[in-house]
């Protein structure tokens, strides 16, 4: 029996193409959120979610050391004493500073 090595190359060349086409499909990431990409400020906490602006809702990122929760929003003073609160969907997380 001979072996057809044209074949067998065009086949091995295929299944290369396919893993490494599944490898760069399935190893990227999804993209980062907001707070992600301010992780080098000096803040304990990042908060994603929407306020209330002009009577209507917008997305905001916000970064404090300190946040006060109730049944359906949270909120903190800003640096400048005003009250910002966050109305529920939101997100926390915990600021790991990268420097």
């Amino acid at each position: 029996m001979k072996i057809d090595w044209k074949t067998t190359w065009i086949y091995f060349i295929q299944i290369l193409a396919g893993i490494t086409l599944g490898y760069i499909l399935a190893g990227c990431k999804q993209s980062k959120s907001g707070c992600d990409a301010y992780s080098n400020v000096d803040y304990k906490y990042c908060i994603e979610g929407k306020v209330i602006h002009r009577n209507d809702t917008a997305d905001a990122i916000a970064f404090t050391d300190q946040f006060t929760s109730t049944k359906d929003s949270i909120y903190y003073y800003n640096s400048d004493s005003s009250l910002v609160s966050f109305i529920a969907p939101y997100k926390i997380y915990e600021n790991i500073s990268r420097k």
